[in-house]
């Protein structure tokens, strides 16, 4: 999921989790209305990851085991490596078993966002969403991340929010958002033909041609 700020990104991610509820309209999981669902049921089957990270005053293993106190040391190290996480932890002096901060305060912005992308994927949750996670990252531990998600060990869809074309262009459908509605839908090289919003980006980002901002977009709006 991409878009310009105040396109309706993160409004969406809170509406699949029920954080308010659509005021027309529907979102169905299954084929079933998420109202229908119970709240608990819906919420305990989703793993989130936002930007705004919250950790705990706990140590980090409670942090990333948060939605389930008796997972195993095994698996908070597995998701950990997952996350990339493991390496820095291991250097703390406690390594998993140190007490951090609350909201994290202690670590970088990165290591926040490890730590709770780990925590979001030892649910094991059916669906994953990760609003602009990795925007801290540098681009190699991203793409470490992107590998790492691609072939998780358990049935998980995916919506990210990103606005790193690199972040995208392999996802079975990226959706554009403007002003709260779908502006484009497709694969990446479907995208691309289209020449509009993703085009543009993926242009400024990659470098493959010279555009100004708006240039391409701007007149399809009209």
């Amino acid at each position: 999921i991409m878009g310009s700020t105040g396109s309706g990104k993160t409004t969406l991610f809170n509406l699949i989790a029920r954080f308010y509820d659509v005021t027309s309209g529907r979102i169905l999981i299954d084929d079933v209305d998420i109202r229908d669902w119970k709240l608990s049921t819906l919420r305990s089957n989703i793993g989130m990851a936002i930007q705004e990270v919250f950790l705990f005053s706990d140590t980090i293993d409670s942090n990333i085991a948060y939605g389930d106190i008796d997972l195993p040391e095994a698996d908070v190290e597995h998701f950990a490596e997952i996350s990339d996480s493991a390496e820095f932890i291991e250097r703390l002096p406690e390594k998993y078993e140190t007490i951090i901060g609350e909201r994290g305060v202690g670590l970088s912005g990165g290591q926040r966002q490890r730590i709770a992308l780990a925590r979001a994927l030892a649910i094991r949750p059916p669906i994953l969403m990760l609003d602009d996670t990795t925007s801290a990252l540098d681009s190699e531990t991203e793409e470490y991340i992107r590998e790492q998600l691609s072939s998780l060990d358990f049935p998980c869809t995916k919506l990210i929010v990103a606005q790193r074309i690199a972040s995208v262009k392999n996802a079975d459908r990226i959706i554009v958002l403007g002003k709260g509605k779908i502006i484009e839908r497709g694969t990446h090289e479907e995208l691309l033909k289209k020449r509009g919003y993703y085009y543009e980006i993926n242009c400024l980002q990659t470098g493959t041609e010279e555009v100004k901002a708006g240039e391409i977009y701007a007149p399809q709006q009209v």
